[in-house]
C-alpha cells in the first residue's frame, strides 16, 4: 500500500527544469515533425525531428528508446518543456572519433559527395569530415551516398580525416591471422569461386588468401570435359592440402572432404556379384562404369559381349545404365574389372552340347582372309575354314569364289570349347579324290594330265584328275623337252610313285617315251614276221 503511494505522489509530484539542465526521458511518438519525450514531468518535452534525423529522414531515436537531452525553454502556456540533443550529440560523435584515432578502431561514415581531393564524410550524420582520394580502398563503387568503414587517420578539435584505405589493411591483416589459425588448427577453410583457369579453379578467400582447387583434386566423381561443376561466386568447403606461408598460397581439395568409396569396398561389393552402374566413359580399349561417385570399374571389350569383333562404341554409350559381373576386386590397387557378357551362358558351352565333329553346319561368311574363312556358327562362335579345306582343289585366292555373307555349308573336323576353337571342312563333303584316284591306278599306269605350274630348278605340277596333282621331276622329262613345258599345256606320263598317306604322285614323261618306243618297235617286229615266212616260202619252193 505504502508503495502504491509512494508512486502516486512521484506522478502527481511534476518534475521542474531549469534551462540548460540536462534531462533524460523515452520517446513516446512521433508526430510531423516533432517527437515526443516523457521526461518526468505532467506534459510530454518537445523536440524538434529535424535534430534527430539525418540527411536522409532517419531518425537517430525509435519510440521506446531513451534519450538525453538539454532543456532549451517552457513553452508558455502549453506547459511543455522544448528540448534540443544536438549539441549532447554532437559532443558525443567528437569524443568518439576522438578514442577511434587514439586506439585506431574504426566507425562508420555516410559517404556524401566528392569534394576537392576526396570525398566529405559524416558520422552519425552530425559530424563532417574528410576521406582522400588516395585512401579510398579497393573494390568500392562510388554510388553516393553510401556507408563506409574507416579509420581516424587525423583528428583535432574541429577536424578529421579518416581512411578506408587503412582499415581495408586492418582487415585483412585480422581475417589473414583468423584464417591462418583455422587452417593450421582445422585444415578446412570455406572460399568463393574467384575464376577457372587451366586445369582446375581460383578461390578466394575472405578477400585476404587465394588457393588453387585442381580439377582431380573436385570431386570422387568423374567430370565430362566441358561439364560446369563450379560457376564464379559460388561457396564452397574445401581441405588445405598444401600452405606456403611466405607466398601466402593454398592448394586444396574439395574431393577430400567426400568419403572414400574405396576404404569399405570389399564390405559392399564381392566377386560374381551382380551390380548396377551408369557408363561414364567409353574407350576403344573398353568401358568404364560408375558403381557410386568415386567407385568406377572397367569393363574390357573383350568383356562386353561374346560376339568378337564388336567396337566398345557400337554397344554402349555414355549415360546408359547397365548391369554387369565383378569378375576382380583389388581394393589396395583400386581396380575392379567388370564383365557384361558373363550374364549370359558362354556360347561355346552351348555350342559343344549342340555339335560334334562330323556334324555339318551352314553358317555366314563372316570374314575372308588370305589364309582361310571365318564364319558364324552362332553369335560368339567363330568357325575357321582353312583355304586348304575349301577345295580339293589347289585355291589361289578365296576372294574369287567367295564374298562376306555367303552361306557355306561344311563340316565340324576339330572341336575345342576349352580353346575356343573350332574347325570346319568344305572340301570333306565331296569325296577324296586321291583315294578315288588311288582305286583306279597303280604304278606303271599312263595318265593324262595338264601342266599347272613350274618348280624352277625341280620340274613341274601336273593336274591329272580333280584335286590331284602329281609332280614330273626335271629328269623324268623327255630330252628332248626338257625345260619346255608351258602352264597349260597337255602332258602324258608315267605313274613311277603313288603315296595315298602322304598324297604323294610323281610321274615320269621319260618312263613313257621309252615304254611307247618298245611297244613301236615290238609292233614292228611283230609286223616283220609274216614277212620273213613268206619269204622263206618263196625261197624254198624256187628250190
Amino acid at each position: 500500500m505504502e508503495n502504491f503511494v509512494d508512486i502516486l505522489k512521484d506522478y502527481l509530484h511534476e518534475r521542474t527544469y531549469q534551462i540548460g539542465d540536462l534531462a533524460e526521458g523515452v520517446v513516446v511518438k512521433v508526430q510531423n515533425d516533432v517527437v515526443f519525450v516523457d521526461i518526468g514531468t505532467k506534459k510530454e518535452a518537445i523536440l524538434p525531428k529535424a535534430e534527430v534525423t539525418d540527411a536522409q529522414g532517419n531518425l537517430f531515436f525509435q519510440v521506446g528508446e531513451r534519450v538525453k537531452a538539454q532543456i532549451v525553454k517552457r513553452l508558455s502556456g502549453e506547459g511543455h518543456y522544448l528540448l534540443s540533443v544536438k549539441r549532447i550529440l554532437e559532443e558525443e560523435a567528437w569524443n568518439e572519433i576522438k578514442e577511434a584515432h587514439e586506439k585506431g578502431t574504426p566507425l562508420e561514415v555516410l559517404l556524401t559527395k566528392p569534394i576537392k581531393g576526396g570525398f566529405e564524410v559524416v558520422y552519425r550524420g552530425l559530424i563532417t569530415g574528410f576521406l582522400p582520394q588516395s585512401h579510398l580502398g579497393r573494390n568500392i563503387s562510388l554510388e553516393l551516398p553510401q556507408k563506409l568503414a574507416v579509420i581516424p587517420i587525423n583528428f583535432n578539435e574541429r577536424s578529421y580525416v579518416v581512411s578506408h584505405k587503412v582499415y581495408q589493411e586492418k582487415e585483412r591483416e585480422i581475417k589473414f591471422k583468423g584464417l591462418v589459425k583455422k587452417l593450421e588448427e582445422e585444415g578446412i577453410l570455406e572460399g568463393r569461386v574467384k575464376s577457372p583457369v587451366k586445369g582446375g579453379f581460383i578461390l578466394d578467400f575472405d578477400g585476404v588468401l587465394t588457393g588453387f582447387l585442381p580439377l582431380s583434386e573436385l570431386t570422387r566423381r568423374r567430370i565430362k570435359q566441358g561439364e560446369i561443376y563450379l560457376t564464379e561466386g559460388d561457396l564452397i568447403r574445401v581441405k588445405v592440402l598444401e600452405w606456403d606461408p611466405q607466398k601466402r598460397k593454398l592448394k586444396v581439395s574439395h574431393k577430400a572432404l567426400e568419403p572414400d568409396p574405396w576404404e569399405s569396398v570389399e564390405s559392399r561389393y564381392g566377386l560374381d556379384q551382380r551390380v548396377k552402374g551408369k557408363v561414364v566413359k567409353v574407350e576403344n580399349f573398353g568401358a568404364f562404369v560408375e558403381l557410386e561417385p568415386g567407385l568406377e570399374g572397367l569393363l574390357p571389350a573383350s568383356e562386353i559381349s561374346w560376339k568378337k569383333g564388336l567396337k566398345p562404341v557400337e554397344v554402349l554409350q555414355e549415360g546408359d545404365i547397365i548391369d554387369a559381373v565383378i569378375t576382380e576386386l583389388v581394393s589396395k590397387e583400386r581396380k575392379l574389372i567388370l564383365s557384361l557378357k558373363r550374364l549370359e551362358e558362354n556360347p561355346w558351352d552351348v555350342i559343344c552340347k549342340t555339335l560334334k565333329i562330323g556334324d555339318l553346319v551352314k553358317a555366314p561368311i563372316k570374314t575372308i582372309t588370305d589364309f582361310g574363312l571365318f564364319v558364324e556358327v552362332k553369335e560368339g562362335v567363330d568357325g575357321f575354314i582353312h583355304i586348304s579345306q575349301v577345295s580339293w582343289d589347289r585355291v589361289k585366292d578365296l576372294r574369287t569364289i567367295f564374298k562376306e555373307g555367303d552361306e557355306v555349308t561344311a563340316k565340324v573336323i576339330e572341336l575345342s570349347p576349352e580353346n575356343k576353337k573350332l574347325v570346319l571342312s568344305i572340301k570333306e563333303l565331296q569325296p577324296d579324290p586321291w583315294k578315288e584316284f588311288s582305286l583306279r591306278h597303280k604304278p606303271g599306269d599312263v595318265v593324262e594330265g595338264e601342266v599347272k605350274k613350274e618348280i624352277p630348278g625341280k620340274g613341274y605340277l601336273v593336274k591329272v584328275g580333280k584335286g590331284v596333282l602329281g609332280f614330273l621331276p626335271l629328269r623324268e622329262l623327255a630330252h628332248e623337252k626338257k625345260k619346255t613345258l608351258s602352264e597349260g599345256q597337255s602332258f602324258r606320263g608315267k605313274i613311277i610313285l603313288l603315296d595315298l598317306e602322304q598324297r604323294k604322285l610323281w610321274i615320269s614323261e621319260k618312263a613313257y617315251i621309252l615304254e611307247e618306243e618298245q611297244r613301236e618297235v615290238e609292233a614292228f617286229k611283230d609286223q616283220r614276221k609274216p614277212l620273213k615266212r613268206t619269204l622263206k616260202l618263196k625261197i624254198e619252193d624256187r628250190d
